[in-house]
């Protein structure tokens, strides 16, 4: 099983560094093209929704990701200390909406829900951690 973590600052520009890390980690582990795009996607997505929503655009705090790479699936586990998401977001279903109803910049939930085999999301005090979970079949 391997594992791979980082800190990122809350700001967009770090979000194209840890996509960059992540896909030189994928190709390290010889993980498929296919599979390496769409763990990137899954985690820019999420990683811009923390910095929109929990962090509301804010600079100055930081995000943990870390990817678990086990014989089946990997794991994304995405961990911010800014304001929870409410549940509904994360308990919905998982089909792509309609192109013509959707406000610009509302694709990153629906993306996410669309490539992750099961997410789970959990909030405490202090911290809000989303486990986006992917088959490797």
């Amino acid at each position: 099983m391997a594992h791979w973590e980082i800190t990122i600052a809350s700001n967009f520009s770090a979000i194209r560094n840890a996509s960059d890390l992540l896909m030189e980690y994928c190709t390290q582990c010889h993980i498929s093209p296919e599979l390496s795009g769409q763990l990137e996607l899954m985690m820019v997505e999420a990683l811009n929704n923390v910095i929109e929503h929990a962090y509301q655009g804010k600079d100055g705090s930081e995000a943990r990701v870390e990817i678990i790479d086990e014989p089946q699936q990997i794991l994304i586990n995405i961990t911010d200390f800014g304001v929870s998401a409410p549940y509904e977001l994360y308990s919905g279903n998982k089909s792509l909406p309609d192109e013509y109803f959707l406000p610009e910049g509302g694709w990153g939930l629906p993306l996410i829900q669309a490539l992750a085999d099961n997410i789970s999301y959990s909030s405490t005090k202090n911290s809000n951690l989303l486990t986006l979970t992917k088959s490797k079949n």
